[in-house]
Protein backbone atom coordinates (compact mmCIF):
# COMPACT_ATOMS: atom_id res chain seq x y z
CA UNK A 1 0.00 0.00 0.00
CA UNK A 2 1.66 3.60 -1.06
CA UNK A 3 1.05 6.35 0.70
CA UNK A 4 0.58 9.40 -2.03
CA UNK A 5 1.07 13.05 -1.09
CA UNK A 6 -0.61 15.73 -3.46
CA UNK A 7 -0.05 19.34 -3.90
CA UNK A 8 -2.96 20.85 -5.21
CA UNK A 9 -4.18 23.98 -6.74
CA UNK A 10 -7.76 25.31 -6.88
CA UNK A 11 -9.93 27.60 -7.84
CA UNK A 12 -12.18 27.35 -4.71
CA UNK A 13 -14.79 30.02 -6.68
CA UNK A 14 -17.16 26.97 -8.28
CA UNK A 15 -16.92 24.76 -4.99
CA UNK A 16 -18.82 24.11 -1.80
CA UNK A 17 -15.39 24.20 0.11
CA UNK A 18 -12.89 21.61 0.28
CA UNK A 19 -15.13 18.84 2.21
CA UNK A 20 -17.02 16.61 0.28
CA UNK A 21 -20.57 17.12 1.07
CA UNK A 22 -23.70 14.99 0.11
CA UNK A 23 -25.57 17.10 -3.30
CA UNK A 24 -22.48 19.80 -3.45
CA UNK A 25 -19.69 19.76 -5.46
CA UNK A 26 -16.19 19.90 -3.44
CA UNK A 27 -12.52 20.20 -4.16
CA UNK A 28 -12.18 16.47 -2.34
CA UNK A 29 -15.21 14.99 -4.17
CA UNK A 30 -13.89 15.73 -7.33
CA UNK A 31 -10.37 14.45 -6.56
CA UNK A 32 -11.26 10.98 -5.46
CA UNK A 33 -13.72 10.84 -8.58
CA UNK A 34 -10.41 11.29 -10.51
CA UNK A 35 -8.85 8.89 -8.59
CA UNK A 36 -11.04 6.36 -8.96
CA UNK A 37 -11.40 7.19 -12.77
CA UNK A 38 -7.54 7.18 -13.33
CA UNK A 39 -7.36 4.29 -10.82
CA UNK A 40 -10.43 1.76 -10.36
CA UNK A 41 -9.64 2.88 -6.50
CA UNK A 42 -12.17 4.14 -3.88
CA UNK A 43 -10.72 5.82 -1.61
CA UNK A 44 -10.70 8.73 0.67
CA UNK A 45 -8.40 11.67 0.68
CA UNK A 46 -6.98 13.28 3.87
CA UNK A 47 -6.79 17.06 3.11
CA UNK A 48 -4.19 19.22 5.13
CA UNK A 49 -7.31 21.64 6.15
CA UNK A 50 -10.79 22.31 5.05
CA UNK A 51 -11.04 25.44 3.58
CA UNK A 52 -14.33 27.18 3.03
CA UNK A 53 -16.45 27.75 0.04
CA UNK A 54 -14.71 29.89 -2.29
CA UNK A 55 -11.24 30.04 -0.57
CA UNK A 56 -8.62 28.94 -3.47
CA UNK A 57 -5.32 27.20 -2.77
CA UNK A 58 -1.96 27.71 -4.44
CA UNK A 59 0.03 24.77 -2.11
CA UNK A 60 -3.29 22.87 -0.13
CA UNK A 61 -1.90 19.11 0.79
CA UNK A 62 -3.44 15.52 0.80
CA UNK A 63 -2.85 11.96 0.85
CA UNK A 64 -4.03 9.13 0.18
CA UNK A 65 -3.63 5.50 0.30
CA UNK A 66 -3.26 3.44 -2.64
CA UNK A 67 -2.59 -0.44 -3.58
CA UNK A 68 -1.42 0.27 -7.27
CA UNK A 69 2.07 1.04 -7.98
CA UNK A 70 2.67 4.24 -10.49
CA UNK A 71 4.72 6.73 -10.73
CA UNK A 72 4.40 10.67 -9.42
CA UNK A 73 4.52 10.97 -13.15
CA UNK A 74 1.42 9.01 -13.91
CA UNK A 75 -0.34 9.82 -10.96
CA UNK A 76 0.27 14.05 -11.54
CA UNK A 77 -1.19 13.38 -15.08
CA UNK A 78 -3.60 10.72 -14.87
CA UNK A 79 -5.68 12.66 -12.17
CA UNK A 80 -5.09 15.65 -14.12
CA UNK A 81 -6.64 13.94 -17.08
CA UNK A 82 -9.47 13.14 -15.60
CA UNK A 83 -10.04 16.44 -13.45
CA UNK A 84 -11.08 17.62 -17.30
CA UNK A 85 -12.28 21.41 -16.80
CA UNK A 86 -12.71 21.35 -13.37
CA UNK A 87 -10.76 24.32 -11.76
CA UNK A 88 -8.75 22.06 -9.65
CA UNK A 89 -4.92 20.45 -10.35
CA UNK A 90 -2.68 18.50 -9.09
CA UNK A 91 0.84 20.26 -8.92
CA UNK A 92 2.90 17.66 -7.25
CA UNK A 93 2.50 13.68 -6.25
CA UNK A 94 4.93 12.29 -3.90
CA UNK A 95 5.39 8.90 -2.55
CA UNK A 96 5.50 9.10 1.14
CA UNK A 97 6.52 7.20 4.57
CA UNK A 98 3.35 5.40 5.63
CA UNK A 99 3.12 7.51 8.52
CA UNK A 100 2.50 10.58 6.67
CA UNK A 101 -0.59 12.63 7.44
CA UNK A 102 -1.40 15.69 5.13
CA UNK A 103 -3.48 16.75 8.49
CA UNK A 104 -1.60 16.13 11.81
CA UNK A 105 2.06 16.04 9.97
CA UNK A 106 1.61 19.89 8.96
CA UNK A 107 3.70 21.94 11.03
CA UNK A 108 2.76 25.53 9.50
CA UNK A 109 0.01 26.44 7.25
CA UNK A 110 0.43 29.88 5.21
CA UNK A 111 -2.61 32.08 4.34
CA UNK A 112 -2.76 35.23 2.04
CA UNK A 113 -5.76 37.56 1.64
CA UNK A 114 -5.62 40.00 -1.13
CA UNK A 115 -6.89 43.24 -1.25
CA UNK A 116 -7.42 45.96 -4.12
CA UNK A 117 -7.23 49.50 -2.61
CA UNK A 118 -8.04 51.67 -5.02
CA UNK A 119 -11.01 53.57 -6.74
CA UNK A 120 -12.08 51.06 -9.66
CA UNK A 121 -12.15 47.54 -8.78
CA UNK A 122 -9.99 45.13 -10.96
CA UNK A 123 -11.89 43.59 -14.08
CA UNK A 124 -8.79 40.90 -13.61
CA UNK A 125 -8.54 40.15 -9.89
CA UNK A 126 -12.46 40.61 -8.53
CA UNK A 127 -12.88 36.35 -8.40
CA UNK A 128 -9.03 36.64 -6.06
CA UNK A 129 -9.32 39.96 -3.86
CA UNK A 130 -11.65 41.97 -2.15
CA UNK A 131 -12.07 45.93 -3.62
CA UNK A 132 -11.75 49.21 -0.74
CA UNK A 133 -12.41 51.99 -2.26
CA UNK A 134 -10.94 54.31 0.54
CA UNK A 135 -7.31 54.76 1.21
CA UNK A 136 -6.35 52.04 4.17
CA UNK A 137 -3.61 53.24 6.72
CA UNK A 138 -1.32 50.62 6.33
CA UNK A 139 0.79 52.15 9.56
CA UNK A 140 -2.02 51.49 11.58
CA UNK A 141 -2.82 48.01 10.52
CA UNK A 142 0.83 46.72 10.87
CA UNK A 143 0.45 47.98 14.35
CA UNK A 144 -2.77 46.23 15.32
CA UNK A 145 -1.42 43.07 13.50
CA UNK A 146 1.58 42.88 15.84
CA UNK A 147 -0.94 42.38 18.84
CA UNK A 148 -2.70 39.21 17.00
CA UNK A 149 0.76 37.60 17.20
CA UNK A 150 1.04 34.96 19.89
CA UNK A 151 -1.21 32.39 21.52
CA UNK A 152 -4.43 33.29 22.91
CA UNK A 153 -8.22 32.25 23.13
CA UNK A 154 -9.41 34.06 19.99
CA UNK A 155 -13.42 33.28 20.64
CA UNK A 156 -13.94 36.92 19.15
CA UNK A 157 -12.16 35.83 15.86
CA UNK A 158 -13.92 32.87 14.84
CA UNK A 159 -17.85 31.94 13.55
CA UNK A 160 -20.21 31.50 15.74
CA UNK A 161 -20.68 28.10 14.57
CA UNK A 162 -17.17 26.88 14.86
CA UNK A 163 -17.14 23.68 16.44
CA UNK A 164 -13.64 23.53 17.74
CA UNK A 165 -13.64 22.85 21.45
CA UNK A 166 -10.41 24.70 21.97
CA UNK A 167 -10.61 28.32 20.66
CA UNK A 168 -7.42 28.76 21.89
CA UNK A 169 -4.13 28.95 18.66
CA UNK A 170 -1.00 30.40 18.28
CA UNK A 171 -0.72 33.02 15.24
CA UNK A 172 3.02 32.37 14.82
CA UNK A 173 3.01 35.53 12.28
CA UNK A 174 1.38 38.16 10.20
CA UNK A 175 2.95 40.09 7.47
CA UNK A 176 1.47 43.22 5.49
CA UNK A 177 2.94 44.26 2.06
CA UNK A 178 1.62 46.39 -0.53
CA UNK A 179 2.50 45.96 -4.47
CA UNK A 180 1.24 49.58 -5.98
CA UNK A 181 -2.35 49.33 -5.08
CA UNK A 182 -2.83 45.96 -4.17
CA UNK A 183 -2.00 44.78 -0.35
CA UNK A 184 -1.14 41.71 0.71
CA UNK A 185 -1.91 39.84 3.93
CA UNK A 186 0.11 36.84 5.18
CA UNK A 187 -1.02 35.01 8.23
CA UNK A 188 0.90 32.00 9.26
CA UNK A 189 0.28 29.26 12.47
CA UNK A 190 -0.34 25.47 12.43
CA UNK A 191 -3.88 25.96 12.69
CA UNK A 192 -6.92 28.00 12.65
CA UNK A 193 -10.58 28.50 14.22
CA UNK A 194 -13.20 28.48 11.59
CA UNK A 195 -13.55 31.71 9.59
CA UNK A 196 -10.65 33.14 11.66
CA UNK A 197 -8.98 34.34 9.18
CA UNK A 198 -11.76 36.24 7.14
CA UNK A 199 -12.47 37.92 10.96
CA UNK A 200 -8.99 38.79 11.42
CA UNK A 201 -8.91 40.65 7.67
CA UNK A 202 -12.26 42.54 8.23
CA UNK A 203 -11.42 43.54 12.12
CA UNK A 204 -7.75 45.24 10.59
CA UNK A 205 -9.71 46.55 7.67
CA UNK A 206 -11.47 48.66 10.39
CA UNK A 207 -7.86 49.70 11.78
CA UNK A 208 -7.37 50.72 8.52
CA UNK A 209 -10.32 52.57 7.70
CA UNK A 210 -9.70 54.00 11.85
CA UNK A 211 -13.31 52.83 12.92
CA UNK A 212 -11.09 50.89 15.45
CA UNK A 213 -8.06 51.51 17.44
CA UNK A 214 -4.89 49.18 17.24
CA UNK A 215 -4.65 49.62 21.21
CA UNK A 216 -8.17 48.29 20.62
CA UNK A 217 -7.06 44.35 19.39
CA UNK A 218 -6.38 43.02 22.80
CA UNK A 219 -9.21 44.22 24.40
CA UNK A 220 -11.00 42.30 21.83
CA UNK A 221 -9.27 39.41 22.22
CA UNK A 222 -9.65 39.80 25.89
CA UNK A 223 -13.42 40.27 25.82
CA UNK A 224 -13.88 37.30 23.70
CA UNK A 225 -16.75 38.24 22.41
CA UNK A 226 -17.25 38.51 18.56
CA UNK A 227 -19.82 41.78 18.45
CA UNK A 228 -16.20 43.41 19.11
CA UNK A 229 -14.54 42.37 16.05
CA UNK A 230 -15.06 43.48 13.02
CA UNK A 231 -17.06 41.53 10.19
CA UNK A 232 -16.33 38.52 8.07
CA UNK A 233 -14.17 39.45 5.15
CA UNK A 234 -15.27 37.55 1.71
CA UNK A 235 -13.73 34.29 1.32
CA UNK A 236 -12.68 35.40 -2.55
CA UNK A 237 -9.74 36.87 -1.33
CA UNK A 238 -8.41 34.37 0.71
CA UNK A 239 -5.84 31.80 -1.09
CA UNK A 240 -4.08 28.72 0.96
CA UNK A 241 -0.56 29.73 -0.08
CA UNK A 242 1.52 26.77 1.39
CA UNK A 243 2.08 24.14 4.04
CA UNK A 244 5.54 23.13 5.99
CA UNK A 245 6.25 19.88 7.06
Amino acid sequence: MNNIKLTIEYNGSLYSGWQSQKNEKTIQGEIEKAIFKFSGHKTIIQGAGRTDAGVHALGQCANFLIDNKYSEYQIVNGLNFHLGNEKIRIVNAEIVDGKFDSRFSAKIKTYQYQIINRTSPSVLMSDFSLHIRPELNLNKMEEAMKKLIGRYDFSAFRARDCQAKNPTRTLENIEIKKNNQIIYLNFSAKSFLYQQIRIMVGTLIEVGLQKIKPEDILEIINSKNRNLAGPTAPARGLTLVKIDY
